[in-house]
């Protein structure tokens, strides 16, 4: 009996897939994923989930597409998939204390310390102090600027190699140009456009000083002219729209560099 081409076909794909989703499949995601390759390897962790019949398993490879998000910097969306994991229970301590701090280095790479400090404090109480909570505690104390408690947290470290890098990273970023939103609005105070060059805009700065500069020019020839209500129009329209704004400009740019600054720190 000869069989229609569809049906060979079918058969020669359900063939093929006995193979496929084996164990090698998945040492060959995680040769992806050791290579950076994370795309392609949320692909192949994937299909190894779906043909999964093993509970354990099927949780480590949960957990692998979400450190493939948290590598990609989809932080949002490996938080989700790390915490679908937790909902699901029956998961292991080791594999608990991983997503854990999967979850924490989400947090601090998306800027929200706080969070990331109240699952360090529960990874804590559950388990022992580790190298991984210092570091992480320490690197959310950099982000803040709080060099103090950033040292000490990064001195509990007891692996060398590890502390060494910590502690180079605190001393490199405490050196860093931060600026002062207070320094930058007083210069704008006083010289419009000269908080916005300190915080390193120079041609914000320029543009703030030229329009600032005009509208006191336009002020000052309209009172000479004697048109003293085009020149309090001017002053007040002007002081309104350039001159505060001027300020406001000078204290987000100085935020937006220190910002810059720490957010090129990312904890893989």
């Amino acid at each position: 009996m000869v069989f229609p081409k569809y049906f060979q076909i079918g058969f020669f794909i359900v063939f093929l897939s006995c193979f496929s989703y084996g164990d090698d499949n998945g040492s060959f995601a995680d040769t992806l994923f050791e290579t950076g390759d994370y795309l392609r390897a949320i692909g192949e962790y994937k299909r190894q989930l779906f043909f999964s019949s093993d509970t354990c398993g099927a949780h480590f490879y949960a957990f692998r597409i979400a450190e493939c998000y948290r590598k990609r910097k989809q932080y949002s969306t490996a938080r989700m998939l790390y915490d679908r994991i937790i909902v699901r229970g029956e998961i292991g301590d080791d594999l608990e204390r991983k997503i854990i701090i999967g979850l924490s280095k989400c947090s601090i790479n998306a800027g929200e310390i706080e969070f990331s400090r109240l699952l360090l404090d529960e990874f804590s109480a559950k388990h022992d102090q580790s190298d991984s909570v210092s570091y992480l505690r320490g690197i959310g104390y950099v982000k803040e600027r709080n060099w103090e408690r950033a040292e000490l947290e990064l001195s509990k470290i007891t692996d060398h190699v590890l502390k060494e890098q910590a502690m180079d990273l605190l001393t490199e970023t405490s050196k860093k140009g931060f600026k002062d939103p207070k320094t930058a609005l007083l210069l704008s105070l006083f010289i419009p456009g000269a908080g916005q060059v300190y915080a390193s805009n120079y041609v914000k700065g320029f543009i703030s000083f030229a329009l600032n500069a005009t509208l006191g020019y336009l002020t000052y020839r309209a009172g000479s002219d004697g048109r003293e209500m085009d020149a309090f129009l001017i002053a007040y329209f002007g002081l309104q729209r350039f001159y505060f704004g001027n300020l406001e400009q000078a204290r987000k740019f100085s935020l937006e560099h220190n910002e810059k600054i720490l957010d090129r720190i990312v904890v893989e």
